[in-house]
């Protein structure tokens, strides 16, 4: 009868089959696993690590402040410049977009991102 393996001995058998060139059928019987479940567990680890890589969104309050006057840019003629709209995003980089963009495009390009 075989051993059960558990989940740091799958992630680790999941990197080596990803690592080697053997065919699923091959390495399992290599390994002396079922490919079934070696299937199971690439799947699984797979899918984590799209989930993870995926760009998550954290709800948005839009308030009235003060503090928007205060972030208002100069332009070239003098006068203040409209202040854009910004999205930060969870990696930590900020989109800005002026004044007037249309937000079903805004929308759209978030959708597009994740």
């Amino acid at each position: 009868m075989r051993k059960q393996l558990g989940a740091d001995e799958w992630r680790r058998l999941v990197a080596e089959f990803e690592e080697s060139e053997q065919k699923q059928k091959e390495f399992a019987a290599a390994k002396g696993v079922s490919v079934s479940t070696l299937q199971f567990w690439v799947y699984k680890l797979r899918r984590e690590a799209r989930r993870a890589a995926a760009p998550q969104f954290l709800p948005v309050e839009v308030v009235s402040s003060t503090a928007l006057a205060a972030r208002q840019t100069v332009a070239p003629g003098g006068g203040p410049c409209a202040t854009p709209l910004e999205v930060a995003l969870p990696s930590g980089r900020v989109l800005r977009f002026s004044e007037g963009t249309d937000v079903g495009y805004v929308r759209a390009l978030l959708a597009a991102l994740g």
